[in-house]
């Protein structure tokens, strides 16, 4: 077997052993305890509003991988609820701008929080070797997460 062929097959277990690891972990993390009435798709939702808003509903809808219309009625609940609020975009006439609230982020932040403190109690039980490779791997992943976003052209 070629060097190359050896890698492609060991990068294809690897792949594997990623994406059930990573699927059962994001879903551990959907299931978190939220403050009521907040949902992994709302927090996920104010969390890209709080970080780049303003911004459009459409842009809104690619970052959150959902269609245009998905994305709308979101944020339409996250303004009934005063957690959001739109604005005209002055550069576009018709389009519409997205921003959070003070409210809406008091409640992203409480709710971001506590995800954060269920998962630093999780973490302490490794050991400093483990924590120390699962501080290593989190920048792997941010290079893995770029190559995903931008594949190098072959």
């Amino acid at each position: 077997m070629s060097v190359q062929a050896h890698a492609n097959n060991h990068s294809g277990e690897i792949a594997a052993l990623l994406h059930e690891r990573f699927s059962r972990l994001s879903r551990q993390l959907r299931h978190m305890e939220l403050p009521a009435g907040m949902t992994p798709e709302r927090l996920s939702t104010l969390s890209v509003i709080d970080k780049n808003g303003p911004i459009s509903v459409t842009a809104l809808a690619d970052r959150e991988m959902v269609r245009p219309a998905t994305m709308s009625r979101m944020v339409s609940a996250l303004v009934d609820e005063g957690l959001v609020r739109r604005r005209e975009d002055k550069a576009d006439g018709r389009g519409v701008l997205v921003t959070v609230t003070p409210k809406g982020r008091r409640i992203y932040r409480r709710a971001h929080q506590q995800r954060l403190e269920q998962l630093a109690e999780a973490l302490n039980g490794l050991t400093p070797e483990q924590l120390a490779a699962m501080k290593n791997l989190a920048g792997v992943l941010e290079r893995l997460t770029s190559l995903l976003d931008n594949p190098p052209s072959t």
